[in-house]
C-alpha cells in the first residue's frame, strides 16, 4: 500500500517520470551540486524535459537554486533539511523495493500525463 504522504507528493511535487527520476537521482546521489544540462546528461534526458521538473521541486522545496557565475548558471542541490531526506528516503525505498507499488506509482504518473 502506498504511503498518503508518497503519494501526495508524487502527485503534487514530482508529477511525471522525469521528476521521479531526478528525486530518485538525488536520493542517491544526496551531494549532487550540478546544473540542468549536467543533470540532464546524468539522466539521459534532455534538458528542456527537466526543467519544469527541477522548478516544481524546487518550488516544493526538495531542491534549492545557486546562482554562479555572476549569474551564468544556476545548480540544483538538495535540500539539507531531515525531513526532505526521509520523504526522499520513503519514495526511493517504496519504488525500489516494493514491486507493486512501483507499478501504482508508475500508472498515476502516467494518468497523470493525460
Amino acid at each position: 500500500m502506498l504511503d498518503e504522504r508518497v503519494r501526495k507528493f508524487i502527485k503534487e511535487t514530482v508529477q511525471s517520470i522525469v521528476g521521479l527520476d531526478i528525486v530518485l537521482h538525488f536520493q542517491a546521489n544526496p551531494k549532487t551540486f550540478d546544473t540542468a544540462g549536467g543533470l540532464a546528461l546524468r539522466l539521459r534526458k534532455e534538458v528542456e524535459d527537466i526543467k519544469p521538473a527541477l522548478a516544481r521541486l524546487v518550488d516544493g522545496g526538495i531542491l534549492e537554486v545557486h546562482i554562479r557565475g555572476d549569474g551564468r548558471y544556476r545548480c540544483y542541490s538538495l535540500v539539507r533539511e531531515p525531513a526532505v531526506w526521509n520523504l526522499l528516503c520513503m519514495v526511493s525505498e517504496t519504488y525500489i523495493d516494493d514491486a507493486h507499488t512501483r507499478g501504482e506509482i508508475v500508472r498515476m504518473l502516467i494518468r497523470q500525463r493525460d
